[in-house]
């Protein structure tokens, strides 16, 4: 893990875990969170990898994606 860089921009954060960049986009604020996942600087999101490889083998819902999604069902 030594080479990979600590944040990807959204294409590439979406070829390295196997997702699309519109599920990435379209998630945002429901199972990725700013400040956790992503940060913006001036309209570019940045991924943070460490987080986005937790989410991908944990699939854990933090309690906010949770009650978002207890509001829609």
């Amino acid at each position: 893990m030594k080479d990979t860089p600590q944040y990807l921009k959204t294409n590439d954060m979406a070829k390295m875990i196997g997702y699309s960049k519109d599920y990435l986009l379209k998630h945002k604020g429901v199972f990725f969170f700013e400040g956790t996942h992503y940060f913006t600087k001036q309209k570019r999101t940045n991924w943070k990898v460490s987080s986005m490889i937790a989410w991908i083998e944990n699939k854990n819902l933090s309690d906010k994606a949770k009650e978002i999604l207890d509001l829609v069902s």
